[in-house]
């Protein structure tokens, strides 16, 4: 008969494979539809368009913008409701609302690779993350809790999950500012500004990840104090 502990785990590990199932094949079937059909939105309502988009930068960022021509701010002030993007765009370039966003119907390869790997990249961290997780379960019901193998594998999956999606968020910025430097027609003025402010940064799986690193820590001592009561006995 199976300890109620080791079922528990069993369990555990059921669900942690079922997750990792679903996100493999979502992610699969997103990677695959993007290169298939040369873009993420080519069955959307906009026709068969392979489009990249990118978060808009500011006014002021782009060179040419209406403040610093008469002709275009004099036009500006003839409109009612004027447009939110007040700066030249490069040919094809289209301003999607409300977040905003640039976009342009580019299936280039070049593009498509930048702006697809943007979007993947965190979650195939996220993917090699539960893939750790269930080596972890794994050996955890193999060996016990309390084992110097588990330790490691806990302390590696909170050092990977937490610099992978830091490494991961940055690249995406860094890969959108890229994208939307080729989407304005005037130069981007402090491009570093305009990563800094859409970085979205990993607060929570940086958190995460620190905190199995600490429990990494603790399930150490415990192993430590295990293995001294062992050889007391």
């Amino acid at each position: 008969m199976p300890s109620r502990k080791a079922s528990h785990l069993r369990w555990t590990a059921i669900t942690v494979r079922v997750l990792l199932a679903l996100l493999a094949a979502v992610t699969a079937y997103e990677i695959g539809r993007a290169a298939v059909t040369g873009g993420e939105n080519a069955f959307s309502d906009r026709g068969n368009q392979s489009l990249v988009c990118a978060p808009s930068p500011g006014l002021t960022s782009v060179a040419g913008n209406v403040t610093e021509d008469p002709a275009m701010l004099a036009a500006v002030k003839d409109i009612k409701a004027p447009p939110f993007h007040l700066f030249p765009l490069a040919k094809g370039v289209e301003v999607m609302e409300p977040l905003p966003e640039l976009c342009r119907d580019d299936s280039s390869f070049g593009t498509q690779l930048l702006y697809q790997s943007s979007r993947f990249a965190t979650t195939l961290v996220l993917l090699a993350a539960l893939l750790l997780l269930e080596r972890l379960i794994r050996a955890a019901r193999r060996e016990g809790g309390f084992d110097e193998a588990v330790v490691r594998r806990l302390r590696l999956l909170g050092v990977f999950l937490a610099a992978g999606t830091l490494v991961s968020s940055l690249y995406t910025t860094i890969a959108e500012t890229g994208l939307a430097r080729s989407m304005v027609a005037g130069a981007l003025r402090r491009p570093w500004e305009l990563a800094l402010v859409n970085w979205a940064f990993p607060w929570a799986y940086l958190v995460a990840g620190v905190g199995l690193v600490v429990m990494a820590k603790v399930v150490r001592v415990g192993a430590s104090m295990r293995e001294e009561l062992e050889g007391t006995v």
